[in-house]
C-alpha cells in the first residue's frame, strides 16, 4: 500500500515530459522567406532603380541663355542692293551753302560733338544776332532743326507711299519709316520742354527715343531689301539726331 503513491508520483512525472517533448516547435521569424527546390531563396530581387531610369537623349535641350528672338525687321538677306533709280531726296534748306562765317562761339561748342561740321552747318542757318550763343541755346536750336527735318522727311515718305508704281517693298519700307518719323516731334517738343526746365536728363532721354526711331526705319528698309528714295535725307536727319543727343548729354553733370 505504501509503494502505491511513488507509483502514482512517477507516472505524473513521466505523463508532463511525455507532452512537452511532443509539443511543436514555433516556426523561426527569420526563416520565414520560402526555400526554392534548389535550396536558394526564392525572394525576388528588387529592380535596379538606375536600369529602371530611361536613358536620356543624346542631344541636349537649348540653353535658354543662348537663344535670341529675331528682330521683327532683321534680314537674313545679304545680297547687293538694287540700284537706286533717280536721285535722293533731299531738305530744302540744307542744300544752301553753310556760312564760312560762322561765330567761333559755335564752332567751339559744335567741336564738342563727333560731327563738328554738319553741327555748324544745320545750326548756323538758324541762328540770327539776337541769339545767344552757348551750349543751352545751341542744342534747343539743333533740337528745332531736326523737328522741321523730320516734318519734310514725314511729307517725303507719303508721296513716295502715294506714288501709283510703288512696289511693295517700298511702301512697307516707307509705311515703317512713317510711322516712326511722326513721333519724333513730339519727343523733340519734350525734350526742349525738359530744356527749358533745365532738366538735361530728361532732355537726353527723350532725344534717345527720337534717334531709336530713326534707328527702325533704318531697319524696316533694311529688311524689304531696297535703296531708299529718300536715303539722302535719311543720313542727314540721323546725324542731327546724334548731334542733338551729344550736346545735351554735354550739359549733364559728370
Amino acid at each position: 500500500m505504501e509503494i502505491k503513491p511513488f507509483i502514482l508520483l512517477i507516472s505524473i512525472f513521466y505523463f508532463l515530459h511525455t507532452s512537452s517533448s511532443i509539443r511543436p516547435e514555433a516556426p523561426d521569424a527569420g526563416s520565414s522567406t520560402p526555400e526554392s527546390p534548389d535550396g536558394s531563396s526564392s525572394t525576388p530581387e528588387s529592380p535596379d532603380a538606375s536600369s529602371s531610369t530611361p536613358a536620356a537623349p543624346d542631344d541636349e535641350a537649348p540653353d535658354a541663355d543662348d537663344y535670341s528672338p529675331e528682330s521683327p525687321y532683321a534680314s537674313n538677306d545679304k545680297s547687293p542692293l538694287p540700284p537706286a533709280e533717280g536721285p535722293s531726296a533731299t531738305f530744302s534748306f540744307t542744300s544752301n551753302p553753310a556760312d564760312n562765317n560762322s561765330p567761333p562761339e559755335l564752332e567751339k561748342i559744335c567741336q564738342t560733338t563727333k560731327l563738328p561740321i554738319e553741327c555748324v552747318k544745320y545750326v548756323s542757318l538758324f541762328l540770327n544776332d539776337s541769339v545767344k550763343i552757348e551750349p543751352l541755346t545751341v542744342a534747343m536750336t539743333a533740337i528745332r532743326v531736326s523737328t522741321e527735318m523730320t516734318r519734310q522727311a514725314i511729307d517725303t515718305a507719303t508721296r513716295f507711299m502715294d506714288e501709283p508704281g510703288a512696289s511693295d517693298s517700298l511702301k512697307e519700307a516707307m509705311s515703317t519709316c512713317l510711322d516712326n518719323y511722326q513721333t519724333i516731334p513730339d519727343d523733340n517738343d519734350l525734350a526742349l520742354q525738359a530744356l527749358d526746365k533745365r532738366n538735361p536728363n530728361e532732355a537726353s532721354f527723350k532725344l534717345s527715343s527720337s534717334l531709336t526711331s530713326m534707328d527702325t526705319c533704318f531697319d524696316g528698309i533694311t529688311q524689304m531689301h531696297i535703296t531708299s528714295p529718300m536715303r539722302d535725307m535719311e543720313a542727314e536727319l540721323d546725324r542731327l539726331l546724334r548731334i542733338n543727343l551729344q550736346l545735351v548729354s554735354n550739359m549733364l553733370p559728370s
